[in-house]
């Protein structure tokens, strides 16, 4: 009678590299996670908390000088106040923002973040137009850049009546610029107070994330404008120099 031995199984060694590249890929994907959930616990304490009671201090501004009559002397400082305190939530939801996009953005390059605005279940038939070379950009400029698309083909969709949207991303030597072109019938003056940080009340036409795009903006040294656009709407172009 013949019997077969069966070898036994051999785990194969792993070299001490592999080993330690396993070690370092757990380690990445856990400080990625904690960082992710610090981020939420940021946005969650800004929206909640600071940017509520900044919310509240301006609105305390407002009723003061709603009783107040126009020559009174304390009228200027409140004046000033409430300029600071529209300051101040500009720049805090400015800093909710950014966590927000860290957190649901995709890192992807500008081209592709701005296909995703493509979405044929918008109401709103968008066309990206890329000229130029690429140039790479950091991620947050990405992101920012990302966000004034989505915000101006919102208000081209939502307010300014819009059937079509054109997306033109130019790459040159020294600027990258941004233009989002509309056939709504917005009013590139209303734009430009909002730019200004001029909000018109209601009727404006214009959602007031345009104008935090437009503190972000300046705060990076951004040139941001308003004209009429070749396809008979608003035209809201952003140029940025090329990062040395």
């Amino acid at each position: 009678m013949t019997q077969t031995v069966v070898p036994p199984r051999v785990r194969p060694i792993r070299p001490p590299q592999f080993a330690l590249a396993q070690t370092a890929s757990r380690s990445q994907l856990a400080a990625r996670q904690v960082a992710e959930l610090e981020r939420h616990r940021l946005a969650r304490e800004l929206h909640d908390g600071a940017i509520q009671e900044v919310l509240a201090a301006g609105l305390a501004i407002d009723l003061c000088l709603a009783d107040l009559p126009a020559g009174a002397p304390m009228r200027a400082r409140l004046e000033d106040a409430r300029r600071l305190t529209a300051s101040a939530l500009r720049r805090l939801r400015s800093s909710l923002q950014s966590l927000r996009e860290r957190a649901n953005t995709p890192d992807e390059e500008l081209p592709d973040l701005l296909r995703r605005l493509e979405d044929p279940a918008h109401r709103l038939d968008v066309n990206l137009e890329v000229t130029g070379p690429p140039v790479p950009l950091p991620a947050a400029i990405r992101r920012l850049l990302f966000q004034v698309a989505s915000e101006c083909v919102f208000n081209a969709a939502v307010h300014g009546g819009a059937r079509r949207a054109v997306i033109r991303l130019s790459y040159g030597p020294e600027v990258v610029a941004l233009c989002v072109a509309d056939d709504g019938r917005g009013k590139p003056k209303a734009v430009r107070k909002i730019i200004r940080g001029e909000v018109p009340g209601t009727g404006g036409g214009y959602h007031t994330g345009l104008a935090d795009i437009a503190a972000r903006a300046g705060e990076m040294g951004w040139t941001l404008r308003a004209d009429r656009s070749d396809l008979g709407g608003i035209a809201v172009q952003v140029m940025l120099p090329v990062p040395g």
